[in-house]
């Protein structure tokens, strides 16, 4: 990827804004896109991974919903929902062995793509951003962590509660109302698929918040209503 290179610019301050990759300087960067391909995807679009193998993938800018599916039933589980600066598939990066996931664009997303084996040796000659892995690593295991527990312990409506206050707006709103970033305009399934439960259930409990006067939501977009009332309602 050269540097007069469609995306270039927008790869570039993507990295800077990583917490991956935000700690190297202006030329280490440049030497990371000149060995990636640039690649854009539709909302709801999949995205190849050869089983985690071959490539190194880093977004760019969207979001990527990374799902395990279960071949008998068809039933799918969303791990991780990775943004701007994450990198996938990180287990194969590490152990060089497949690890079969389902990457899906949850809006128009771009990524960055390099070959595994090149990958590598960024973590081995950029001090750097081989420092940066651990924290990372950490960041990803902490959530994983929390969505087992929450899996185990909580029921679906308390577990899309926390789904909803995980992404609300961090900054205040000019409205009474405190909007909610990333799983608007997401469909119920996906939203199924977030919190290990099933479209029919996502759909009852999010009428019910709406009875209940805590969201609202129009065509896809939702809003807080009440916050303080909905994290008491469900002891967050």
């Amino acid at each position: 990827m050269q540097k007069d290179s469609p995306g270039y610019e927008e790869s570039l301050q993507a990295l800077k804004s990583s917490r991956l990759f935000g700690e190297l300087d202006d030329g280490e960067l440049d030497t990371i896109l000149a060995d990636c391909r640039y690649y854009t995807f539709a909302k709801s679009e999949s995205i190849d991974n050869d089983e985690g193998v071959e490539y190194l993938n880093i977004i760019v800018r969207g979001s990527v919903k990374l799902a395990q599916i279960n071949p008998q039933n068809g039933r799918s589980i969303a791990l991780f929902v990775l943004h701007a600066g994450d990198i996938f598939d990180v287990f194969s990066l590490l152990d060089g062995k497949k690890h079969v996931t389902f990457p899906t664009a949850l809006e128009p997303t771009a990524i960055v793509r390099v070959d595994m084996a090149k990958a590598r040796e960024w973590f081995r000659e950029f001090s750097r951003l081989n420092a940066q892995m651990l924290p990372y690593l950490g960041r990803l295991m902490r959530e994983l962590e929390a969505f087992s527990e929450a899996i185990v312990f909580d029921d679906t409506a308390t577990r899309l509660a926390k789904l909803i206050l995980k992404h609300i707006h961090p900054e205040p709103s000019e409205h009474e109302y405190v909007p909610v970033r990333l799983i608007n305009r997401v469909s119920h399934e996906v939203l199924a698929e977030m919190i290990g439960s099933v479209r029919s259930v996502v759909t009852t409990q999010l009428n019910k918040m709406k009875e209940e006067g805590l969201i609202l939501s129009r065509r896809g977009r939702f809003v807080v209503k009440e916050l303080e009332t909905l994290k008491e309602r469900y002891n967050l």
